[in-house]
């Protein structure tokens, strides 16, 4: 019988089928890994809102006249701080008043209060001592409760009057 030869068609099986019967290796990558530490430092932060004016509006001297406003603080959880607020022109935290331009000099002030309850208990000190609140990451609202007491009418002639209170916050 006589084999027809095919040339180089039969050294290509050949060769096709030896590289079928090897066993097949898979390529495999190889990894190495390592860890890092991510850092960071929170200060201690707050920031305060200003609040609007308090306007008390039109006094009747023979009649108490109440008016409010309101700020906001948010500190870093667990900051602690203080609120203190100034005199204003008279220096005096326990005796504010108000003064006016236009009035007779020792005849242009009006005494006001400003207090942290409704209640007109409280007093608004000058603190700086920086712990009577403790921050918890949420702004806060803090209401400034102000009271123009009746019986002025001997030191508070009808004009126009104003202050301007310092608000400090301390952490």
């Amino acid at each position: 019988m006589n084999i027809p030869r095919l040339g180089g068609a039969i050294a290509t099986m050949t060769a096709v089928v030896a590289l079928a019967v090897l066993p097949l290796q898979s390529a495999q990558a190889t990894t190495a890994t390592t860890t890092f530490k991510v850092t960071a430092t929170v200060l201690s932060s707050c920031a305060m809102s200003t609040p609007d004016t308090l306007a008390f509006g039109s006094f009747t001297p023979g009649t108490a006249l109440t008016g409010s406003t309101a700020f906001t603080v948010q500190c870093t959880y667990g900051t602690t701080y203080s609120l203190g607020m100034s005199g204003g022109t008279s220096g005096s935290v326990t005796a504010r008043t108000m003064t006016s331009a236009t009035a007779t000099s020792g005849y242009n002030s009006l005494s006001y209060g400003l207090y942290k309850d409704s209640t007109y208990a409280t007093n608004w000190s000058n603190s700086t001592t920086g712990t009577d609140y403790t921050g918890t990451g949420s702004a806060v609202t803090y209401t400034v409760y102000g009271k123009i007491p009746a019986a002025q009418y001997a030191v508070a002639p009808a004009t126009d009057y104003t202050d301007t209170i310092t608000l400090t916050l301390t952490y």
